[in-house]
């Protein structure tokens, strides 16, 4: 039995390479080679979908065609491995997690914890799989960080018919999770004849969601450091994000300045315009949330928000966003309601993304 396994798993492994090299579609003949597209985030809705309902083979087929298009793409190997062990196929279960560390996942705790394996930790294979994971984290050591200076970037956009002698509204655009300032930076394609000066900052961090760094997805926060590391981080954003602004204002000419976030990125606009009523006038959260004011971990207080009622605020929030409900907008629309800020809020039709009427909405509302 163990030998049959082992030749599955291989075969898999030579369908799987050989799908990759053919690009889904096979090579014509002549020199061109033909690709099949794939809409890569239907794909992975539809099979977290599946996944919710617990279908794990129908996600895993979905899971299966994105990791064909992308073969170290370490979560998606992550996720199939899960779905896999859900139907109790430990050696496919063992194939993929493997492949999926080999790749960069880090998330070791959680892969430890993960009730997905439940069915097949006790396998031989599996159990296998995990010791070598182990030694692998084992023989690379511990991290940890240390605060030291740098320089940062961010991207500029400017109006079609720039006047060095005007002064233009600033806006600072703060990437989600997994963004960065290159992709961020071209929403103002959306933008119908914008009157505004847009700068894209970028997320310190690589993206983490327990990678490795091997792709340039960048993250605001790191929060696997301890509390202390963690405030002084986040507060080194806002750091950064206010000499972004100082810069750019003492080299063109500014008027108002606002703070657009999505998602990650509007966590963290919202808290340094809280914070920093004086230089910031309002600020615009795509599909987002309020960073938590209780505790330990956190840099944002009560006092902020009573002291920040002069910053102006649009939420805006996709009703069939998965990722962060709209019911999160709504109930922080009440709350700044009830503290009496000058707030604007919208709802969209749509799923967690910043859609192109709604960003223009925002950005008139900035100019009046």
């Amino acid at each position: 039995m163990k030998r049959q396994r082992q030749k599955l798993t291989h075969f898999f492994i030579i369908i799987l390479v050989g799908a990759l090299i053919l690009g889904c579609s096979g090579i014509q003949q002549g020199k061109d080679l033909v690709f099949k597209v794939v809409n890569r985030g239907q794909l992975l809705t539809d099979a977290a979908t599946a996944y919710r309902a617990g279908n794990f083979a129908e996600a895993g087929k979905y899971y299966k065609k994105v990791l064909i298009h992308n073969q170290d793409d370490a979560i998606v190997a992550y996720n199939l491995a899960c779905c896999y062990a859900l139907q109790g196929d430990a050696t496919h279960a063992a194939l993929f997690v493997t492949h999926a560390f080999q790749n960069g996942f880090r998330g070791l705790e959680i892969f430890n914890k993960d009730t997905d394996f439940d069915l097949v930790r006790e396998d031989p294979d599996f159990q296998k799989a995990t010791i070598d994971i182990q030694k692998r984290f084992d023989s690379i050591g511990t991290r940890n960080y240390v605060e030291a200076s740098s320089m940062l970037p961010y991207r500029m956009r400017f109006p079609k018919e720039y006047d060095a002698n005007k002064s233009y509204p600033l806006l600072i655009g703060m990437h989600g999770m997994g963004g960065n300032s290159e992709g961020f930076i071209s929403q103002y394609d959306k933008l119908i004849d914008p009157q505004i000066i847009y700068v894209a900052p970028e997320g310190q961090y690589p993206i983490s969601l327990h990678m490795a760094a091997q792709w340039h997805r960048r993250k605001w926060s790191i929060n696997d450091i301890g509390k202390e590391a963690w405030n002084a981080s986040d507060a080194m954003v806002g750091d950064y994000i206010l000499k972004t602004i100082e810069k750019v204002s003492d080299e063109y000419k500014i008027s108002d300045v606002y703070i657009m976030g999505f998602s990650e990125g509007a966590v963290y606009a919202y808290t340094i315009g809280l914070k920093n009523p004086d230089k910031i006038k309002g600020v615009i959260g795509f599909s987002g949330y309020l960073m938590d004011t209780e505790g330990d971990k956190t840099i944002l207080n009560q006092q902020d928000i009573e002291t920040g009622k002069d910053v102006r605020l649009f939420i805006a929030h996709g009703i069939d966003d998965a990722a962060i409900k709209v019911e999160t907008a709504r109930e922080l629309s009440k709350m700044f309601e009830s503290k009496g800020f000058d707030l604007t809020y919208t709802e969209f039709e749509g799923r967690h993304g910043i859609k192109a009427d709604v960003f223009n909405d925002a950005v008139k509302w900035m100019q009046l």
